[in-house]
């Protein structure tokens, strides 16, 4: 069975053509199924958990933008469900990375149900989708209990799970192959990115430095002064205080993908 959770910011007036002819492409495709909004007194823990009462292993398409997609992923950690997405944002790189055209032509993708199984990481007890971000400089790094990442000069850290190797937020279609780079989260690794803000290149061109790349199972970030508060930032929108273990997660995530995906 298949159910839609549509994200809040698609009540506003513009977005009402775009959702009529997703709903049409769906009808037409026979993949039509039950609507849930999200808003303020509807979050996307709730909605899920009523589903997988409905449903044991439901096929549940988040209609939105990349924030809801990795909101929406942890909730279904040891279930039976298949998540899908259907992006409404030209700008959604979860998109690019998972083969998916925006608005109405992913349904045909949604229903063409081409699945991969993906990792999930985790920080503490608590899951994440795509990527953390925290200050390298004010870290202690421990990697898989044998080795310590020292930074020196570096002034972001990044990991990932699902996303490019990259620290810029740009939209990455049609880029050359070098500059889209992604983590790939089937292999059972996360990517531990660090590097510099962007370098200024002939005046208006901007250039990004990477300094390293490391691959990792298990990490452990403690703060490098007791007193000074660490915050991980968790899938661009929750906020975890270190000390904190990183690590991948045991459970598989069944996500549907296109034949463009970059993973």
């Amino acid at each position: 069975m298949y159910f839609y959770i549509y994200d809040s910011f698609l009540v506003k007036k513009k977005y009402a053509k775009t959702l009529s002819k997703i709903e049409t492409r769906l009808a037409s495709l026979d993949i039509s199924g039950h609507k849930h909004s999200l808003s303020i007194l509807k979050s996307v823990d709730e909605i899920i958990r009523k589903i997988l009462e409905r449903d044991s292993s439901p096929t549940i398409v988040v209609v939105g933008g990349d924030e809801t997609l990795c909101q929406s992923a942890p909730s279904l950690v040891g279930t039976e469900a298949t998540l899908g997405f259907i992006p409404t944002e030209k700008d959604s790189l979860l998109a690019e990375i998972l083969g998916l055209p925006v608005n109405e032509y992913a349904c045909d993708v949604v229903s063409a149900r081409r699945i991969e199984n993906i990792n999930l990481g985790k920080i503490n007890s608590q899951y994440f989708f795509s990527s953390l971000e925290f200050d390298p400089r004010q870290s202690l790094i421990m990697v898989d209990k044998k080795y310590q990442i020292i930074p020196r000069g570096v002034k972001k850290a990044k990991i990932i799970n699902l996303g490019f190797l990259s620290f810029q937020k740009g939209v990455y279609r049609g880029r050359a192959e070098e500059t889209r780079l992604v983590s790939k989260p089937q292999d059972n690794y996360l990517e531990l990115l660090m590097g510099t803000s962007q370098q200024k290149v002939l005046f208006w061109k901007q250039k990004e430095k990477k300094d390293s790349l490391f691959f990792i199972k298990k990490m452990n970030i403690d703060p490098r002064e007791e007193k000074r508060e660490l915050l991980i930032r968790v899938d661009q929108r929750d906020v975890v205080k270190a000390p904190a273990l990183v690590e991948i997660a045991k459970e598989k995530l069944r996500i549907i993908v296109g034949k463009d995906r970059l993973i």
